[in-house]
Formats: structure tokens, C-alpha cells, sequence
């Protein structure tokens, strides 16, 4: 992999900015592709004179426009159904979307979080007429999908509704670096200068610090990203796991719905971190450390220790090594409070990723000719040119299984690897089909110091899977979650920079169970339970 290739991974895991724009449809190319058949003959290109309407977040700031980019030039001519899309950035995705459906002028599809960013979630998308249930045109007119999902029953009880409704065409993951692809990371170089050990317990990853802070000059020897949250850097279970709790709902082992903010490891962790950052081992200025910030530290010696994406932390060893070719990084266990006890929580996701599902609306006048086109990319064809690309110029076939070519590893436009994929494949990006986990593995570097299954941990055994809210519930939890929200991450903020004591933690508790969380865990503990039902 040359210096080229590391670049942030995977793509779809954060967001992307982009200018908002229209983009005009297209027709399918003159000369049509081969023919393709589902597993039930749906034969592309469908070759129709309807175009369709597409609503998503921008892709790539790479082109001026979606309908510039080469990889939905190629899906639109397999396909044969030329698409007219209306981009958003992601920094304004949420505020578009609502204005979207408040228009009522709503287009054939639109790629949306609807499991987790639409109050009142699918159901009540659904019950507001929004978009439509799709199991009966799935049944009709989308065989990939429905022969993935019959293949697949753990993914097919995730994508579903607990009244066993589809509402939207899936992001689904192979597993791999597609679930799980970040955690803590560390300056080997300066572990070994010191006789240090990777740390695995809070109390090693003190010592470590404080040797960074006091030996190696280290002005901010732990970053974290401050984005979305300013304490983002813990809130995938990073030393906050160590305590046995996260900031959100879920599951004990006994079943149990539980939220973290009520539990004493909770407070544990906040105060903990208040002591680091009173001794100067947290980055005194992480509430506003962005991704350029925090590229900063890793790659300056302001800092020895972080919590990130794998593939980020690739291109941090590649510029540290530019200076001194001596640095290293090396990957670390998720903290535990004993050594030797596996982290009850850490970075990893479920293989549906609710992030960019595409319905299909209820004012589609062609809500055949849309699930057709989606299905596309649950075909054996399709699987490969939204993963691979275009065979014999992005990737070739070697013994039967696709190998990208030069054409991304040593783009000719001076494109890095993860730009070419950008652009000529969706692999880097969320949306409704299967990344193959081959191709987010091939991106990042892999070996001794930089292997992700130091990273495991227990987290899917207490991460809440995708559950829905009944439309009857819905309103009531996101009232209160709103307002607990609030007071959870000012309360959270406070503690850690010193401005409240530990000692009014009580007063916090108090004002939680005025704000009625006990009732919001009732509502995920009922939702639990029906998703278990599935």
C-alpha cells in the first residue's frame, strides 16, 4: 500500500460534506449493457421511459454533482431507468429532510436513516402515509432482495418492522472491518523508549499517560473527536466501557434494558476523566478537537493516544514516519477496570446499517419501477459493480473472484485508493446494497501492531439491536429523550471540566427521573422484547 491508500475508513462511517445540488437525469448510455437476470427473471436494463426521482446525501465532493460521478452513470445504464437526484450536504441533511416532507412534494425514493433519524421512526413513517410498505412489491418485483434476505434470516429480523413490515431497501454488511474498525491507539515507539506495556486497565493507561505527559513532553497525551458530541471520542465505549456502562440504552446480562446514565460506573467514568484532565492527561482543549485538529495531534507529538478509525490511524503512522522513521502506532485493547476481563463495550455495529436506507415514497408514481431498480443491487452483477466496479477497469476477475486493479491502487488521476472508490464504486459510501467486507479489509493496512482483533470486544452481547417504537409510543420517548439528552451531555461536560462536583450527582439522578426515563426504559424494554420476538 503506497502513502496514497491511507486515507479515513470506512467513508460511510462519517459524514461526508458536500454542497447541496440537483443533478438533471440522464439517459442510459446508447449502447445498453449486458442483460442481467434476478433469481425470478427481473431482466436489466428494464428499458422504461419513466424517469425516476432520487433523494440522498452527496456522495463525494470529488464532482460538482452525483450525475458527474461514474459509478451512478454505469447503475443507471444497467439498470436502464434514468434517475433525476436532489442532493443534500450531511451537515444539512436533517434540516432538508424535514422540509422535505413537509413539502408533501416527496420524490420515488429517499435515503434516510428512518430507523433512528425520523421521530416516530419506520412505523410511523408508515402509518403517515410517508412511504410505503414494500413486503408485497418485494414479493413482486425485488427477487435479489427477497433471496438475500431468505438467505440471510439474522439480517432479515433486522430490517423489518415488529409487525414484520419492510420499509426500506437495506445497508447490509458482510462483517469484517464493515461492523467493527476502530478503538485505542498508542505510540509504540514511545511505549518501548519507556519499558512500557500496551496498557489494558485504566490504571496502566494512567501510568502510560502520565509517562507520556511527564517524558515525552506530551501536551495532550489522550485526543478524542469532539463531532458530533463533545465527548464523542468515549461514546462507542472507549474507557467509559471499563466501568461497565455507555451513555445510552442497553442490555444487562440478564436481559434487561438498562440506560447509563443512571448507573454508578457512569459516574465512575466522568470522574475518572475529571482526574485526567486535571492532571493534564486529556486534551485540555478536546471539546473542540475536530478531525483536523485531532489529525494535528497524532501526527505532532502533542499527543500519544487516541481513540479512532483504523485506516486514520494508518495514514497518522505514514505522516509520523515522514518525519521520523522510527514512529510507530500500535493498537490497544478497549480499558478494563481488571486485567484479564473482556470489555463489555467497544466500536462495533450490527450488519444492517440503518444509516442509508431508501424507501420508497408514497407519492412515487412508479413504486415498481423504483423497487426494481434497487433490487439491482442485491443481484450477483450488482454486488459487484457497487463493490468492485466496472470489470476490466476497476477490478478484474482472478480465479473467480474479483481483484481491484491499478486503476484504484495507482489511480492515473493521481486519485488516492479511497477517492477512485469513491467514484467509481459505492463502497465507501452507506446505501441500500451489500459492501463486501474483502474490500473494506483491502484499504486498510493489516498486521502486527495494527490488528484489529485486539479491538474485540463483547459489544454486540449489550449493544441494543435495531428495535422500533410503535407509532403510539413514539412521540412520548423522543419528548423525553430530547430533554434527557440535553441534560445528560451538559451535565456530562460539567463534571468532566470540573465546573460541578461529583457530589451533585444525586441532583442529576433526581432530575433524570423527573424528566421520566424510567418510562423511556419501559418503552426500549418492550421494544426488546417484541424484536426478540421476530
Amino acid at each position: 500500500m503506497n502513502k496514497r491508500t491511507a486515507l479515513m475508513l470506512p467513508l460511510w462511517m462519517s459524514p461526508l460534506l458536500a454542497l447541496g445540488a440537483c443533478s438533471q437525469a440522464q439517459p442510459p448510455a446508447e449502447k445498453p449493457p449486458v442483460s442481467s437476470q434476478g433469481s425470478e427473471g427481473a431482466t436489466y436494463p428494464i428499458r422504461s421511459n419513466a424517469t425516476l426521482t432520487y433523494w440522498l446525501q452527496s456522495p463525494t465532493t470529488l464532482k460538482a454533482s452525483i450525475q458527474e460521478v461514474p459509478f451512478y452513470q454505469e447503475w443507471q445504464r444497467r439498470v436502464g431507468v434514468p434517475v433525476k437526484f436532489s442532493e443534500v450536504s450531511s451537515a444539512q441533511a436533517k434540516e432538508s429532510f424535514s422540509v422535505l416532507l413537509s413539502s408533501g412534494n416527496l420524490p420515488d425514493i429517499i435515503e434516510y436513516n428512518w430507523l433512528k433519524d425520523v421521530p416516530g421512526g419506520p412505523e410511523k413513517a408508515l402509518k403517515d402515509g410517508y412511504i410505503l410498505r414494500l413486503n408485497d412489491l418485494i414479493d413482486s418485483h425485488a427477487p435479489n432482495l427477497k433471496k438475500y434476505l431468505k438467505e440471510h434470516p439474522d439480517l432479515d429480523r433486522l430490517v423489518k418492522t415488529d409487525k414484520g413490515d419492510y420499509y426500506a431497501f437495506p445497508f447490509l454488511r458482510e462483517g469484517g472491518l464493515t461492523t467493527q474498525w476502530a478503538g485505542p491507539v498508542l505510540r509504540k515507539d514511545w511505549l518501548d523508549e519507556l519499558k512500557l506495556e500496551v496498557p489494558q486497565t485504566i490504571e496502566e493507561w494512567h501510568t502510560v499517560l502520565t509517562a507520556f505527559k511527564e517524558k515525552k513532553g506530551a501536551k495532550a497525551p489522550l485526543t478524542i473527536i469532539n463531532q458530533p458530541n463533545a465527548l464523542q471520542g468515549f461514546l462507542d465505549g472507549a474507557f467509559i466501557g471499563a466501568f461497565g456502562v455507555i451513555r445510552d440504552f442497553y442490555v444487562d446480562s440478564g436481559g434487561r434494558v438498562q440506560y447509563g446514565p443512571l448507573q454508578p460506573g457512569y459516574k465512575q467514568f466522568l470522574t475518572t476523566m475529571n482526574q485526567w484532565y486535571q492532571e493534564g492527561l486529556l486534551d485540555a482543549n478536546f471539546t473542540q478537537t475536530d478531525r483536523k485538529a485531532l489529525d494535528a495531534n497524532m501526527t505532532s507529538g502533542a499527543s500519544g493516544a487516541s481513540v479512532y478509525t483504523g485506516a486514520t490511524i494508518d495514514k497518522w503512522e505514514l505522516a509520523l514516519k515522514a518525519k521520523d522513521p522510527a514512529a510507530k502506532l500500535v493498537f490497544a485493547p478497549y480499558p478494563v477496570l481488571k486485567k484479564g476481563d473482556t470489555p463489555m463495550f467497544g466500536q462495533e455495529d450490527w450488519m444492517y446499517g440503518a444509516s442509508a436506507a431508501a424507501a420508497v415514497s408514497a407519492k412515487s408514481k412508479h413504486p415498481e419501477l423504483a423497487v426494481q431498480a434497487l433490487d439491482y443491487a442485491y443481484s450477483d452483477e450488482g454486488y459487484l459493480l457497487f463493490n468492485y466496479g466496472t470489470e476490466g477497469k476497476t477490478y478484474t476477475l482472478e480465479n473467480g473472484k474479483p481483484v481491484l486493479t491499478d486503476f484504484i491502487k495507482n489511480n492515473p488521476d493521481k486519485l488516492s485508493y479511497v477517492e477512485a472508490l469513491a467514484l467509481h464504486t459505492h463502497t465507501v459510501n452507506p446505501g441500500p446494497f451489500v459492501v463486501a467486507k474483502d474490500v473494506i479489509g483491502a484499504v486498510a493496512v493489516q498486521n502486527e501492531d495494527h490488528n484489529y482483533k485486539v479491538w474485540k470486544t463483547d459489544n454486540l452481547k449489550h449493544l441494543l439491536p435495531p428495535v422500533t417504537v410503535p407509532t403510539e409510543e413514539s412521540q412520548e420517548f423522543a419528548r423525553i429523550m430530547a430533554d434527557i439528552h440535553t441534560l445528560v451531555d451538559e451535565t456530562s461536560l460539567k463534571l468532566v471540566l470540573g465546573k460541578e462536583s461529583p457530589g451533585g450527582y444525586d441532583g442529576f439522578l433526581q432530575k433524570l427521573n423527573a424528566l421520566n426515563i424510567k418510562r423511556a426504559i419501559e418503552i426500549q424494554q418492550a421494544a426488546y422484547d417484541r424484536f426478540r420476538q421476530r
